[in-house]
């Protein structure tokens, strides 16, 4: 075999070497960005919001519907537009005249917590009497709004208004405290 022939086959080896090398490279990015997705898919929190009612009184709840713990950062409670503080300021303003207090008021603090996957927290649930169903007339005009994050710190925050899911970080300009 002449060196040019020699020559030749070893650049073709050479080549096919890179080439090979470049589609392994490139099979290994796409099966890491794969192996991403599914790993966010694992562990994806889906914060929703429910009313329930019964014949003993009614509830606001908040459950987290997806694969993975949800990491609550910021609650936002308005009330006809503006932003309450408390949960005690959140009753006066839905029922001005109560006389109620806590002793009938069930609440579970939601700022700063973790919901696990399938967990349910009452925002706040009531019995049923004529100073809470005025309460319970008036819960169409509060908007509740959740910032919260995947342990892998993707953002997103759920808005009672529309429902929605936005994939964006929520700060609340008045933190609501329960």
């Amino acid at each position: 075999m002449s060196n040019s022939k020699a020559e030749r086959f070893q650049t073709i080896g050479t080549a096919l070497a890179i080439i090979i090398s470049l589609a392994a490279m490139f099979i290994s990015l796409y099966e890491a960005s794969i192996m991403k997705s599914q790993q966010a898919s694992m562990v994806w929190p889906y914060l929703d919001m429910s009313q329930q009612y019964n014949s003993d009184g009614f509830a606001v709840e908040i459950s987290n519907k997806g694969t993975g713990p949800a990491i609550i950062t910021s609650v936002q409670v308005d009330y006809k537009g503006q932003p309450v503080e408390s949960m005690d300021i959140l009753m006066d303003s839905l029922n001005p005249n109560r006389t109620f207090g806590y002793d009938i008021l069930r609440n579970s603090t939601i700022g700063n917590q973790v919901l696990m996957s399938g967990e349910k927290r009452i925002v706040f649930g009531l019995p049923y009497n004529e100073e809470t169903r005025i309460v319970q007339s008036n819960l169409d005009k509060i908007r509740v709004r959740i910032g919260y994050k995947s342990v892998l710190d993707e953002n997103w925050f759920f808005d009672s208004e529309d429902g929605s899911h936005p994939k964006e970080k929520f700060e609340a300009t008045v933190e609501f405290k329960n």
